[in-house]
This record gives C-alpha cells, sequence and structure tokens, in this order.
C-alpha cells in the first residue's frame, strides 16, 4: 500500500459536487472559484486533485453555506462521487473490514487529515485527526457520515455515538440528522463510536474475487493520484496536449495558451507553481525532454524537426538542452534506445 510521502492534496470531485449543491441556491460560484485561483480545468480534470493550501481556501470561501453541503448523503450520492471506493468498501466479508477499506483508500478522496481505527469485540471506534485550520474543522463530519452510510449497508441494528470538535456554521439539528444520533459537539475529540452484535459477522454477499480486482485497481488509482495530484502535474498534463499542434510556435505561445486555457495571469501561474517548488520552465522542460525522447526513438525525424517540434529556437540550441539533461547527445540517445521503448529514467 502506498505511504505517507503523498503530498497532502484533495479530489477536485469534491469541490465540484459542493460547487453543484450551492448552484441550486443561486451562490455566485464564479466569484468563488476566482477567490480561491480554481481554474475550470483543475475543476473538472480527470482524477484531479486540489493542493491542501487550495482546498483549504476553498473551504474556508464556502464555510457559511455548509448547510446546504450536507443535504444529500445517501450511499447512492458516495458511490456517484466515489464509485471506486464505495464499490469496494460494499463488497467486503464483514463491516470492519467495510471501514478498514475506507481508511485505507480514502486518499482517493483526500489525505490532509488523519484516521484511527479499533475495533475490540462488538464495539468500533473511528477517531479522526483533523490537520487544517481550526475553523475549517468539519470533515470529521464529512468522513463519519460515510462510515455511517457503509454500516448500514452490513448492520440492520446499532448504537451509535459521536463526539465532534468543530461543526462550522451547522445547526446541532443538522449534525444530528446527519449521523442520526445526538451527537456530542464542541469537544476535545473526533470520534464515531459503532456497537453491534454484527459488526465482524460474515458477509455472505461477498464476492472474493471481485474484491481482490478492486483492491488492485484502486492500488493503481492511488498511485496515479501521487503522480497527478500537484498543480505542477496539471499545468504539465495540458502542456503535454499542445505539444505537436501547429498553432503553437514557440515557449512563450505555450506560456499564452497555459495561461488562457486556466484562465489565469502569468503571475498567478507562477505563484502556485512555486507553491510546488516548481517553475514553468521546470515544467516545460521537462515535457520537452520527454517529447523529445519518444521522438527520437519512436519516429525517424530529424533533430532539426523534433528540435522545432518541441519548440527550441535551434537545432543548436535543443541539442545542448537534451546533453544537459540526458548526458548524452539527441543522436547517441537515438542509437543506444532504437530498439527499445524510451525511459525517462535513462536519461535523469
Amino acid at each position: 500500500m502506498m505511504n505517507s510521502r503523498y503530498e497532502k492534496s484533495v479530489s477536485n470531485v469534491l469541490a465540484r459536487n459542493m460547487i453543484q449543491q450551492l448552484s441550486l441556491h443561486n451562490i455566485d460560484i464564479q466569484t468563488i472559484l476566482k477567490r480561491c485561483g480554481i481554474s475550470e480545468y483543475e475543476l473538472n480534470r480527470p482524477n484531479g486533485r486540489l493542493a491542501e493550501r487550495t482546498h483549504y481556501q476553498f473551504m474556508l470561501e464556502t464555510m457559511k453555506y455548509n448547510r446546504y453541503i450536507y443535504e444529500s448523503s445517501s450511499i447512492q450520492s458516495l458511490f456517484n462521487s466515489f464509485p471506486e471506493l464505495i464499490g469496494l468498501c460494499m463488497n467486503q466479508s464483514s463491516a470492519v473490514q467495510a471501514v478498514e477499506s475506507f481508511i485505507r483508500y480514502r486518499m482517493l478522496i483526500g489525505n490532509c487529515d488523519r484516521c484511527d481505527l479499533k475495533v475490540e469485540g462488538n464495539r468500533l471506534k473511528l477517531t479522526y485527526i483533523d490537520d487544517g485550520p481550526e475553523e475549517l474543522s468539519t470533515s470529521a463530519l464529512g468522513n463519519f457520515i460515510i462510515c455511517r452510510e457503509l454500516l448500514k449497508v452490513y448492520l440492520p441494528k446499532m448504537s451509535v455515538q459521536a463526539s465532534l470538535t468543530h461543526v462550522g456554521s451547522l445547526s446541532r439539528n443538522i449534525v444530528n440528522d446527519c449521523l442520526e444520533t445526538q451527537c456530542l459537539l464542541h469537544q476535545c475529540e473526533n470520534y464515531l463510536i459503532i456497537e453491534s452484535p454484527a459488526l465482524q459477522e460474515s458477509n455472505h454477499n461477498c464476492n472474493p474475487q471481485l474484491n481482490q480486482l478492486q483492491k488492485l485497481h484502486l492500488e493503481a488509482l492511488c498511485r496515479q493520484i501521487d503522480q497527478q495530484q500537484t498543480f505542477a502535474a496539471t499545468v504539465e498534463e495540458l502542456i503535454e496536449s499542445l505539444l505537436l499542434q501547429q498553432n503553437i510556435e514557440n515557449e512563450h505561445s505555450v506560456l499564452q495558451y497555459v495561461c488562457s486555457h486556466l484562465k489565469m495571469s502569468r503571475w498567478t501561474l507562477n505563484n502556485k507553481l512555486r507553491q510546488d517548488n516548481q517553475s514553468f520552465t521546470d515544467v516545460l522542460n521537462r515535457v520537452r525532454l520527454k517529447k523529445a525522447c519518444e521522438l527520437l526513438v519512436e519516429t525517424q525525424k530529424s533533430i532539426k524537426e523534433i528540435s522545432e517540434l518541441v519548440y527550441f529556437s535551434s537545432q543548436a540550441v535543443f541539442s545542448r538542452f537534451f546533453r544537459l539533461h540526458a548526458n548524452m547527445s539527441p543522436i547517441q540517445y537515438r542509437k543506444k534506445l532504437a530498439n527499445r521503448s524510451p525511459s525517462l529514467s535513462e536519461v535523469s
């Protein structure tokens, strides 16, 4: 399983769902997105992520509308948002396994905070440690709602206790309705306690083979997210889609197109990249190198043609760039990898 090396981020699906809910109440969504520096591209990018800082800013901007966010939290709506994760959790050998799988793979939703699970006999305690700003500490409620809905699939009867440190602007009635219990509010710990004699009973509807396939799929998704979750990765993906387009003439054209597509100024673009310890030139050069390696091995194009395709002013400038990053000339690289697929690990 993946480890703690992941950067903190949150699925853009959460923001999309929140925006969908808020739009039903005539709230100015575009102003909120602009204040947070979130582009439509970031918001709608498949398997996209919002960096921790951006997510918290978005939460701050929408905090006063939280009462609208928790209006719909059925298992159907949860499945619609995160089908892979909820699907696996609904196909487990027991209720305990369902919660354990949720915690194990919840990074698909977000990994800014932490969860701890303790099971003793017929009693399950889920503790949520919120690492975000205190005024935004409502994430525990959202995660408890998901677990509560999942457990309802397995447990015909259960007793529920909940303790929450903060609930933002949510009323006590809304919180109690969400978890279907009388919650303790403004406490020193976020916890959800479930008690049921069926907590560890075997689920005869579980399909073990499907369960294993689902786990493998989620592992792959987590690895993919690890590679694509930063804003820099978003920009890199966008640049890759531009390369080889005839309407792009040079590096400046790439920058203009990216800014236009993300609907942000150069200053905002570079500022957000700096949060990932990157610059636009860093990202562009990484894509240039990757594409150049592919063209050298997979095509018979001349070095001059390739240099033009990756937007260098001359073959000489491209050759110096390639030698600097690959420790060999483009011709040497082509000869070395002529019979193999290109790999950036060999030129780093």
